[in-house]
């Protein structure tokens, strides 16, 4: 477990590094109109498609080892899997590009959507009510910034790329990543 614990936490912070320094590496993208997807091609691409893959499979290491020390329920077990999938789906991201639209939009919707709903299946029959709230906090905390940012910006008008969603999103998974982590690689089995 101590290994899926760091590569939970290493694994999420290498990769969101990566995206950001492909972000600051594109010239030519801006926060105020881009999607972080479309550094996936490009000059960034390696750089970008790689942080992908690397934070999908590293979660999916940290979402094996979550599934044994967490109470073996129904709730419990759906959540883990749904962490599972959106980790594939996030790696798949990687693999496909912006240039293959709607295969593309499929694996980051199964990333965007599926993890933080995980997150909330993990909160309904953990006992500790600390992981529990984290849980529930951060699940409802990503899909609102997946959900509801995009609209409200578009209803108000502002000028935010989606980049800055997919980033909110994407912070708001690390805030119940990195603690959960920590006590993965911090637990005596």
């Amino acid at each position: 477990m101590r290994i899926a614990g760091f590569l939970g936490a290493a694994g999420s912070i290498v990769s969101l590094m990566m995206v950001l320094a492909a972000a600051f590496f594109s010239s030519w993208f801006n926060w105020a109109e881009n999607a972080l997807s479309e550094l996936g091609v490009g000059k960034q691409a390696v750089l970008f498609n790689s942080a992908v893959l690397v934070g999908g499979a590293s979660n999916l290491v940290f979402a094996s080892g979550l599934r044994l020390c967490l109470k073996n329920v129904k709730s419990t077990k759906v959540g883990v899997y749904l962490i599972m999938v959106g980790s594939v789906s996030l790696a798949l991201v990687g693999v496909l590009t912006v240039e293959s639209f709607v295969l593309h939009a499929l694996a980051a919707f199964g990333y965007f959507i599926l993890f933080p709903a995980g997150l909330l299946f993990v909160g309904f029959d953990v006992e500790e009510r600390v992981l529990k709230r984290l849980s529930f906090a951060c699940g409802v905390a990503a899909l609102s910034a997946i959900l509801v940012l995009p609209v409200a910006v578009m209803l108000l008008r502002l000028k935010i790329g989606f980049a800055v969603p997919e980033l909110a999103e994407s912070l708001a998974v690390l805030s119940w990543t990195m603690p959960v982590s920590v006590r993965l690689m911090t637990r005596h089995s």
